[in-house]
């Protein structure tokens, strides 16, 4: 079994960083690997000011991308981990009330989703410029 670990800097655009991620979930494949990991965060900067900005639905965009990229390049993957808005029955919850989680996908080879995970705890830490 062969991992494929990306190491990517997400970009302002979205569609840059999903293009990107595309990419290198395509050049792990072709290096043979069988599962493909992308990073925390990989579809928008690491800042949590853009979370809810960026954030989306299950099934939204980068949802559908991930699984299609799974899918196209017939591996498992790991899709980091992306923000997640809440959707309550057939509306998604996007006012600045509403939950935003930071959530990861498991996708198979045929771009199902097999698994989901939100963190349920997010550490508390002092750095220099602010506090997480």
């Amino acid at each position: 079994m062969k991992l494929g670990l990306i190491q990517m800097r997400a970009r302002e655009d979205k569609e840059e960083s999903l293009a990107l991620a595309e990419k290198y979930i395509a050049s792990a494949a072709k290096m043979g690997a069988d599962i493909v990991m992308l990073p925390e965060m990989f579809n928008c900067p690491y800042s949590t000011e853009n979370f809810r900005t960026y954030a989306e639905p299950e099934g939204g965009p980068s949802w559908t991308r991930m699984a299609e990229a799974a899918r196209r390049n017939k591996v498992y993957l790991v899709a980091g981990s992306m923000p997640e808005y809440l959707e309550a029955g057939n509306r998604i919850v996007s006012d600045r009330s509403a939950h935003v989680f930071n959530t990861s996908y498991v996708f198979d080879r045929d771009g199902k989703q097999l698994a989901k995970h939100r963190k349920m705890h997010l550490f508390d830490i002092n750095v220099r410029g602010g506090q997480y």
